[in-house]
C-alpha cells in the first residue's frame, strides 16, 4: 500500500475513533445512567440500579449503528490502537473497582463508628458515591483530552456538598450530574448530525 493510501486509512480510522466521543452518545448514556441510578436510590428502588448500566450498553451500540455509523462509516481499528485503548480501559476499570472497594470500606467503617466519618453536622458518607464517581470522570478527561468530563466531575462534587451538609439521600447528588450529561450529550449529538448529514 502506498504512503498516501496508508495516510488516508489512518485519517479514516482516527475520524471513526474520535466519533465515539464526538457524537455525544456516550455522554447521553452515562448521564442517563447517573440520573436513573440516583432516581432509583431516592425512590427506594435501589435493587434495580445495578441493571441500569448493563442495559444501556446495547442501547448505545444500537444508537451508534443507527445514527453514527451511517454518517462516518465503520472501521476495523488497527491492532496498535486496539491494544492501546484496551490498556486505557483496563486501567480505568481497575481504578474504578479500587475506588468502589475503598468507598464500601469507608461506608462501613463510618457506619460502625470505627472512624470519625460522621460528625454532628456533616454526613460525609451521603456525598461519598458522587465523590467517587467524579474520580473516573476526571481520569477520562485526562486520558482522552475531553474537558467536558471535568465539568461532569465538578457537577458531582458540587452536588455532593449540600447532600452531605443536609444529610440527604446519596441519590440526590447523582441526579444533577446525570442531567448535565444528558443535556451536553444531546447538544453534541445534534451538532454531529448537522456536521455529518446522511447522503442519498
Amino acid at each position: 500500500m502506498t504512503a498516501t493510501g496508508l495516510s488516508n486509512l489512518e485519517q479514516i480510522e482516527r475520524r471513526a475513533y474520535e466519533s465515539m466521543w464526538e457524537d455525544g452518545l456516550i455522554d447521553v448514556m452515562a448521564g442517563l445512567a447517573l440520573f436513573l441510578i440516583g432516581f432509583l436510590w431516592v425512590t427506594q428502588d435501589s435493587m434495580y440500579s445495578p441493571f441500569v448500566a448493563p442495559l444501556l450498553v446495547p442501547v448505545w451500540i444500537a444508537a451508534r449503528r443507527k445514527i453514527s455509523e451511517p454518517r462516518i462509516g465503520v472501521v476495523n481499528f488497527s491492532a496498535e490502537r486496539v491494544a492501546k485503548e484496551s490498556k486505557k480501559l483496563l486501567g480505568l476499570f481497575l481504578f474504578g473497582v479500587l475506588t468502589l472497594l475503598i468507598g464500601i470500606a469507608w461506608f462501613f467503617l463510618g457506619r460502625h463508628g470505627v472512624t470519625n466519618l460522621l460528625t454532628q453536622d456533616v454526613n460525609i458518607v451521603a456525598g461519598l458515591p458522587a465523590g467517587l464517581l467524579a474520580i473516573p470522570a476526571i481520569i477520562v478527561g485526562f486520558a482522552y483530552g475531553l474537558r467536558r468530563f471535568f465539568g461532569y466531575a465538578a457537577a458531582l462534587l458540587v452536588a455532593a456538598v449540600p447532600v452531605a451538609i443536609l444529610d440527604l439521600h446519596p441519590g440526590w447528588a447523582l441526579i444533577p450530574g446525570g442531567v448535565l450529561g444528558i443535556v451536553v450529550g444531546s447538544g453534541l449529538l445534534l451538532r454531529f448530525v448537522r456536521k455529518y448529514p446522511l447522503s442519498e
